[in-house]
């Protein structure tokens, strides 16, 4: 983990892919010796594991960890590739329906954050790209958002040693936000900037950035016209479009995301609805699939150089856009 996995994923895909490791494969096989380790003793995990979702994380951990040392000559084979992974797929949340995005952009006319929502209904965003969007990446001349950044709540490093077994560290604490001696450990190429604490701007996975220009759909430009007259003057350190004194990490924008459901009336869903339901209003009004996934962020090599950069790509994303939400905001 330390010497090799961290070298090549994300610090946030390091955090959950530790967890894994310490919960789940570990107390299950970690006493195993590599050289002794069977298809048996791994379907043997897959079955302490109560959660197939966290039995088929385990697996696939294990089986890139024996590839790594079957490379290093520490093992002479994967056992692992021996043995099916456990079968899990996630249940897909349906999104709003037309009625229901249009209901819950009613009951939030008034507040603060109606933008807020809009821009989450209406440009199939990803949460912490809406989180992170700062003022001089909204171009309200011309219409369009770059989504270079996005915001992530990442964790710090305990620099005062090991973890204990009672899972403290030296320090005397568990959480490294406690310890004197935290630090950050990022890869060399992963490219950021800490905002407050543990909220850090970086960079998306994969996209380059000239594939992370969105035009704005015609009634989400003019609000965020309102919503920047209304805050240009108030005091934003960090440049966020959606700033109250304090940045909007996730828990907060998910908990006033249930507040708002409620308010309209409609059945609790997570927060990711929001952007299956612009891929689905984008659908229906019939937008073909190239522009749909150059909107969503989806487009592959091939799209990106067609759209990226060009007026009239964007001019012809934009019109897909106001078809698809004309019937949500009359």
């Amino acid at each position: 983990m330390e010497d090799v996995h961290k070298r090549r994923v994300r610090p946030g895909t390091f955090t959950g892919d530790e967890r894994i490791i310490r919960l789940h494969v570990k107390p299950h096989i970690g006493r195993k010796r590599l050289d002794k380790l069977t298809p048996a003793h791994v379907l043997q995990m897959h079955d302490a594991i109560e959660s197939d979702r966290n039995a088929q994380a385990a697996h696939g951990l294990l089986q890139q960890a024996l590839k790594d040392a079957e490379r290093q000559g520490v093992v002479t084979r994967n056992v692992a590739l021996l043995v099916d992974k456990p079968h899990y797929s996630a249940a897909e949340k349906e999104p709003l329906t037309a009625e229901q995005a249009t209901q819950l952009l009613k009951s939030t006319e008034n507040d603060p954050l109606y933008s807020r929502w809009m821009a989450a209904l209406l440009l199939g965003a990803r949460q912490g790209e809406l989180l992170g969007l700062q003022w001089s990446r909204v171009d309200l001349v011309h219409g369009v958002v770059d989504f270079s950044w996005q915001l992530q709540q990442l964790t710090m490093t305990h620099g005062c040693g090991e973890r204990h077994s009672d899972g403290r560290y030296p320090c005397g604490f568990k959480r490294p936000t406690s310890c004197p001696q935290k630090y950050w450990d990022f890869p060399r190429w992963f490219e950021h900037k800490v905002l407050d604490k543990s909220l850090v701007m970086v960079r998306p996975k994969t996209k380059k950035r000239s594939e992370n220009v969105v035009p704005l759909p015609g009634p989400l430009w003019e609000e965020l016209k309102k919503h920047h007259a209304t805050t240009i003057n108030a005091h934003n350190p960090h440049d966020l479009v959606w700033y109250d004194g304090t940045i909007r990490d996730r828990y907060r924008d998910r908990k006033d995301w249930h507040l708002v459901l409620k308010r309209a009336g409609l059945p609790a869903a997570p927060l990711h609805v929001a952007r299956h339901t612009s891929a689905t209003l984008l659908a229906l009004a019939g937008v073909p699939e190239e522009i749909r996934m150059a909107i969503l962020g989806h487009a592959g090599k091939d799209m990106a150089r067609l759209y990226a950069h060009t007026s009239a790509a964007v001019e012809l994303q934009r019109s897909a856009m106001d078809s698809a939400f004309q019937k949500l905001l009359p």
